[in-house]
């Protein structure tokens, strides 16, 4: 009799808008256990997505959603990665989104979803996209242990359907000093742009309200999805303490995951560096654009204080 070989764990990082959690990432791709696939995993939380799909308000918007999305990959996405796979020497270190596989595997599951819809099936059954999961998983880990995917889900939104889909999982999500995080949107060049994450309200027409109302929506959402969650699940992390005192914060993490606390050779993730981002806020330029929001950032820090460590 044979056995299957166990399901990889899939390990979701995100942030709360330039928090910090990159770096959690970095440190997750020196692990010998775990295997980062590149860029941001998009297919469940974008607009008109996989998420989309699921709560759909009725199986007529399903069917028109999962139909898009298919002739998006059949179209435009599939023939894009063949074109690029072409080019280089090694496709799988191309992101995930540009690997012929991926998008293959994605029409797979695309068809059998529909199939489901046009037999009469709930929008909201996750079952088929959870098998899409760890088919690719299965695919990605290889005999590692586990798969990081990187910003899958956006906190706050989805959040009856993500965890069905992603089972078995870990969440973890890094937050920050709010003015140093207000410092790092400036620094990245994203003040007056629109992000399109809900949390965040676009009929607010003040650039830097609009981001510091979302952050504390994040926020929010962050504090209600740790009563929400199950025991074991979610786990926060402090941007700065992961920094400074790293190799502590590592066995947390690491404890948390079910894993060994252990790098590779060629592990990039670097705490001196990152510690060079802590105090970024309290330069003169970030000091002078926040002043006018002094209630909004106090608020911002309750909140911080109001997670769970």
């Amino acid at each position: 009799m044979t056995t299957s070989p166990p399901l990889p764990l899939n390990i979701l990082v995100a942030g709360i808008y330039w928090s910090g959690s990159g770096a959690v990432v970095d440190y997750l791709k020196g692990h010998p256990d775990c295997v980062v696939p590149r860029g941001e995993f998009t297919d469940f939380k974008r607009q008109g997505r996989i998420g989309s799909m699921l709560e759909a308000a009725s199986g007529k918007e399903a069917r028109q959603l999962a139909r898009r999305m298919w002739l998006e990959t059949a179209l435009g996405k599939l023939p894009a990665a063949a074109w690029k796979q072409r080019k280089v020497s090694a496709p799988s270190e191309l992101p995930l989104k540009e690997q012929v596989f991926h998008n293959r595997l994605k029409l797979e599951y695309l068809k059998q979803y529909r199939a489901h819809l046009a037999a009469g099936g709930a929008p909201s059954d996750d079952s088929v996209w959870n098998q899409w999961l760890q088919a690719l998983g299965a695919r990605l880990a290889g005999n590692h242990k586990a798969v990081v995917w990187n910003q899958p889900i956006w906190v706050g939104k989805h959040e009856a359907c993500w965890p069905g889909v992603f089972s078995p999982y870990r969440l973890v999500v890094v937050h920050r000093d709010p003015q140093d995080q207000f410092a790092e949107v400036v620094r990245q060049g994203k003040i007056g742009k629109r992000k399109s994450d809900p949390a965040f309200d676009d009929s607010e027409q003040d650039d830097i309200a609009y981001v510091l109302k979302g952050i504390a929506a994040k926020l929010e959402h962050l504090k209600a999805l740790e009563q929400t969650l199950p025991m074991g699940h979610l786990l926060t992390v402090n941007f700065e303490t992961f920094v400074k005192d790293h190799s502590r914060e590592a066995e947390r993490i690491t404890r948390y995951l079910g894993l060994e606390n252990r790098q590779g050779n060629d592990a990039p993730f670097d705490p001196s560096q990152s510690i060079k981002n802590i105090g970024i806020g309290q330069e003169e330029k970030i000091q002078s654009m926040l002043k006018p929001y002094r209630p909004l950032v106090d608020r911002l820090y309750e909140l911080r204080e109001q997670l769970r460590e």
